[in-house]
């Protein structure tokens, strides 16, 4: 039988069973019900035939809903929940192609408007996601899934979805981003992305020298969320341009005399004889230069948040050397080898002495293997999972296998005593010696009563390891099935032997 499907739904499984029982193909499910087993010849044909009815679908119910859904009697309530419900299965089979996710249910709650109502209800949706035992999805795939979700539902915002895993966790919390709460929850998530991110940067520098599983590394990040707004412009005088440069030249003449306020000019006809005048030039020349001096504006806007202090502890294993009696030596790293790795450290993730940033290197044991980094949970060999097998399983099979051999051993050391004195298939109560006791209390012929002689005829025979002479089947069989209708007593018995070895020495040399 090889694997047809696996991890499907029960009622797909049980869907998947009907239809190979129909087909006359063999098939059988695991022990759990979500794995489907056909005759290896007999995978591909019965894919085709699942796939026929559209199996396995992931327990969902896509678009297909509507391709037998009887239009004309249906009701506008139940095309509504036909269509969340197709929407829901569209969606969680998108969902479902994600590296990470086993399965995932998603509930949508589509807009509405109320009757003789003016607002309408928003979009909203809820996805549980189901991602296995350990398994992790980076920030990246849960807003990846917020986008895709957001995308295929009309009217629904990334901020109104809500994505939780199977074991309670919050991936995703709604709420508006601009809020407090939703800038509250957008500044943690940047801090423990940076805090995973140095991390990550000391322990990938420094793995490939110490080695995996010796290197572990924890960062704490001091986040600025202050708002700068900051406008700064710088004259250089040295960074003289001339710009433009305006010449302007003015000349004027004045040809009258300036007459002399006097008695004599006073006189009539005092001026008769003068014909000389006398007068002025005026030159005026102006001249304008503009020089660009160079200007420098510097606008600084920090709206986001943003790293202030860094600190980061790196703790690494030390090196380990064999004594003279071959046990592990641990020396911690020298000093040199210590600011080694600080410097490597430092440069890895931006290390800023005027921020006041601080990395610490320090060389300490760990409590783990040498080669195999530290110990896996439940590693050891008496782990719970081993004692309940033991329980089960091995501790009956020794008290039976136990109970067996200590049952037979005495009448076998007695019929080993006597056998060389019988001459055919005389009776163990006709044999030399009387009837010694047995351990139980019952004599030799009591217990071998009811057992045929030994090397009869017609009988079947076997050997067993570290007694001479070859055993009879029916015997050995009697033996058995007093054991199972009589357990108590057997171990009784078997308590009492164990209890006082040198009686039971003593009555097997009887």
């Amino acid at each position: 039988m090889a694997l047809l499907y696996g991890g499907v739904d029960l009622n797909e499984a049980a869907r998947m069973i009907d239809d190979l029982t129909k087909a006359h193909i063999p098939s059988r499910t695991s022990s759990d019900g979500t794995n489907v087993y056909v005759p290896q010849d007999q995978v591909a044909s019965a894919r085709l035939l699942l796939a026929k009815d559209g199996l396995p679908s992931g327990g969902s119910v896509g678009y297909e809903l509507f391709d037998k859904s009887a239009t004309l009697t249906s009701t506008q309530f139940e095309q509504t929940i036909n269509e969340t419900r197709a929407l829901e299965g569209e969606l969680e089979r998108s969902i479902r192609l994600l590296q990470g996710v086993r399965n995932v249910r998603v509930h949508l709650v589509l807009p509405h408007r109320d009757l003789f109502s003016t607002q309408t209800s928003p979009s909203q949706a809820s996805v549980v996601l189901d991602i296995g035992h350990g398994g992790r999805i980076a920030p990246d795939g849960i807003q990846a899934i917020q986008n895709l979700v957001a995308a295929a539902v009309p009217g629904l915002r990334p901020q109104n979805i809500s994505i939780v895993d199977t074991r309670g966790d919050v991936l995703a919390k709604p709420g508006d981003p601009d809020s407090t709460d939703g800038q509250a929850a957008a500044l943690d998530k940047f801090r423990h992305a940076e805090e995973q991110r140095l991390a990550q940067a000391a322990e990938e520098i420094l793995v490939p020298t110490l080695g995996a599983g010796h290197v572990r590394a924890r960062a704490a990040v001091t986040i600025n969320t202050d708002e700068i707004r900051e406008t700064e412009e710088t004259y250089d005088p040295n960074q003289q341009v001339l710009r433009s440069q305006q010449t302007t030249s003015d000349k004027s003449t004045n040809t009258e005399a300036t007459p002399n306020t006097s008695v004599a000019n006073n006189l009539p006809n005092a001026n008769a004889n003068q014909n000389n005048r006398t007068g002025s030039n005026d030159d005026r020349e102006e001249e304008t230069d503009n020089y660009e001096i160079g200007k420098r504006v510097r606008v600084v806007n920090q709206a986001r948040p943003r790293v202030s202090r860094i600190s980061l502890a790196v703790l690494v294993d030390g090196t380990y050397s064999k004594d003279k009696n071959g046990n592990d030596l641990w020396k911690p790293l020298d000093s040199a080898e210590i600011e080694r790795l600080t410097a490597l450290v430092r440069t890895a993730v931006g290390y800023d002495k005027n921020r006041g940033d601080e990395v610490d290197v320090v060389s300490m044991r760990f409590t783990a293997e040498r080669d195999g980094g530290f110990a896996a949970e439940n590693s050891s060999l008496f782990n719970r999972d081993t004692l309940v097998y033991v329980a089960e399983w091995v501790v009956p099979i020794l008290l039976a296998s136990g109970a067996l051999f200590l049952a037979i051993r005495p009448m076998l050391r007695r019929g080993k005593d006597d056998v060389p004195a019988l001459a055919g298939p005389t009776p163990l109560e006709a044999l030399p010696g009387g009837t010694p006791a047995l351990a139980g209390g019952q004599t030799a012929s009591q217990s071998t009563a009811a057992l045929p002689a030994a090397g009869g005829e017609g009988e079947e025979t076997v050997s067993i390891e570290g007694i001479e002479g070859k055993l009879q089947m029916e015997a050995l069989t009697k033996v058995s099935d007093r054991i199972e209708q009589n357990p108590r007593e057997t171990i009784f018995i078997i308590r009492n032997w164990l209890a006082s070895p040198d009686i039971r020495k003593g009555r097997d040399r009887e």
